[in-house]
């Protein structure tokens, strides 16, 4: 849908400005990957739409072709800076490595890319499949969950919390400072949870300086980058990326996927009946079916895409969403099939790819299949209309199951 915008930048066509619903930050009681998300795939390649982030605008690209694109072309793109959370303190520090450029961002990444090695989080196997069996038996002879509060929160945040060394007793206050941070309808809930986090994680810091320990905060305050040690700064914000990583996407994927096992018994029954190699393949699909995050940049060189001219100073934002039902990049992408294997950026593309993607997975896996194979057939209690909040990390705000 055109809307008006103050202020339009001259190389932008006022036909092509729209104002896109996946980042309203409200409510809506309507599958968005069934509704919203097929409808912008009906409009152009690119638009500018007048609120990616709050009230800031910029382009939007729809199609998996364009976000690998810019994924992977720093010549023209920059990460640097493009959150914003800084600014709401007025504060200038990045996240890293998400934050960084090469030929930067590949040092660091040499150095922390052993932190979530394939192998290392393949030997949490068994406590992350027990982390989910724990969770389950709290609630299966009840014969019903409030999965987002009882599951999706606690099981994938309490591993992330073991690796970083910080308390269990303070999950749920930690999670409610990541939610307003994240998800905050105004400046200030985010700034107030911002102040608090940070608080946080600089104390943890310099306690782990003072007796340093196993865990990967302590590991981390020993690398070097290009033979020197990390400033302060590099610190807090490897550090604040941590957390911000391990106490939403997981939790997010989850609320999403269980969503759409609790609407489709047929997928919750093959998954049932499948092995847990299977599953890997079925977990790929979901991953690919309900990207959630949105991740943006800075243009830094003049660039044309899809025949929008887009010039330094510009944001761009690459939704993994609309990405993941993209009618050129996929063969009816609204079908969930398992058998599918599918590529997909749901985890970042190129030197982006999320840092913790084999931690991700590994979770995603084991729950799903722990789940399916301890409760019984399961479904979304009568008459709830499920909250689904549009944002940068689309997310279910609540999930109750009911089953025999």
């Amino acid at each position: 849908m055109a809307t008006q915008l103050v202020d339009l930048p001259p190389h932008v066509d006022p036909a092509r400005v729209r104002h896109c619903a996946l980042y309203d930050r409200v409510i809506v009681h309507e599958n968005p990957y069934e509704t919203i998300i097929p409808e912008i795939h009906q409009g152009p390649a690119v638009f500018y739409a007048d609120n990616i982030m709050f009230e800031q605008p910029g382009w939007v690209l729809r199609r998996m072709a364009d976000i690998r694109s810019a994924y992977s072309d720093p010549e023209h793109f920059t990460s640097a800076s493009n959150s914003g959370f800084p600014d709401l303190i007025g504060e200038a520090w990045d996240l890293i490595p998400s934050e960084l450029d090469p030929p930067y961002h590949t040092s660091v990444r040499r150095k922390i890319d052993p932190f979530f090695s394939p192998s290392r989080m393949f030997a949490l196997e068994g406590r992350v499949r027990e982390r989910a069996r724990g969770l389950i038996d709290k609630f299966r002879d009840r014969g019903e969950c409030e999965f987002i509060r009882d599951f999706a929160i606690h099981f994938p945040i309490s591993i992330f919390l073991d690796m970083v060394g910080l308390p269990q007793d303070r999950l749920e206050q930690f999670y409610d400072w990541e939610q307003k941070l994240i998800h905050g309808t105004s400046v200030e809930m985010r700034t107030a949870a911002l102040r608090e986090i940070r608080t946080l994680l600089l104390d943890t810091i310099e306690q782990r300086r003072r007796e340093p320990g196993e865990d990967m905060i302590s590991q981390s305050l020993a690398l070097e980058i290009d033979g020197r040690p990390w400033t302060d700064d590099e610190l807090f914000g490897f550090t604040f990326n941590l957390y911000l990583g391990g106490l939403d996407t997981v939790t997010s994927n989850l609320g999403l996927h269980f969503y759409h096992l609790a609407t489709h018994p047929e997928h919750q029954q093959a998954m049932r009946a499948a092995s847990a190699q299977e599953n890997v393949v079925a977990v790929e699909e979901l991953l690919r079916a309900y990207a959630a995050v949105s991740t943006t940049r800075i243009c830094i060189k003049p660039v044309e895409i899809a025949g929008e001219q887009m010039m330094p100073g510009d944001f761009v934002i690459m939704n993994t969403a609309l990405a993941a039902r993209d009618p050129e990049a996929y063969d009816d992408p609204q079908e969930i099939r398992f058998d599918r294997r599918p590529t997909h950026v749901t985890l970042g593309h190129s030197f982006h790819r999320c840092l913790g993607q084999h931690l991700a997975r590994r979770e995603l896996q084991a729950a799903i299949d722990t789940f399916v194979k301890t409760i019984p057939e399961f479904r979304i209690a009568p008459g709830f209309d499920v909250p689904f909040f549009l944002s940068n990390v689309i997310h279910v705000e609540a999930l109750p199951l009911v089953w025999r």
